[in-house]
């Protein structure tokens, strides 16, 4: 897993400890972020799992309101938000320190403004 470095507004990061104790993380930042298994076309946060789909999750982030929304993007083990399962397509507002799971890695939201 290496961090992304997008364009926009920062907005906030992903957060993970798994599998690595000092950490990993990947800016959140305005506009659609797509997120999905490492090495797939068109992610912008790929994730070293065998057991997230390679189009996993997408989060939206408006920088003028500091809000952030994931959506699960069909995938094939599910998209958790704080251990909740998310339906296909459908979206929910992330907030700090929220826990998102894609396959079997757990991820942790750090938004900057909340």
């Amino acid at each position: 897993m290496a961090p992304s470095t997008g364009s926009g507004i920062l907005v906030g990061f992903l957060v993970t400890f798994q599998n690595e104790p000092n950490g990993i993380f990947w800016s959140i930042r305005s506009g659609r972020t797509q997120l999905g298994r490492a090495g797939s076309d068109r992610v912008d946060i790929g994730i070293n799992d065998a057991s997230s789909s390679s189009r996993h999750a997408s989060i939206n982030a408006d920088p003028a309101t500091g809000q952030a929304y994931v959506q699960d993007d069909g995938s094939r083990n599910g998209t958790f938000l704080n251990e909740q399962k998310l339906g296909s397509g459908e979206q929910r507002q992330l907030h700090d320190n929220d826990r998102l799971r894609l396959g079997s890695t757990t991820l942790v939201v750090k938004l900057l403004v909340s």
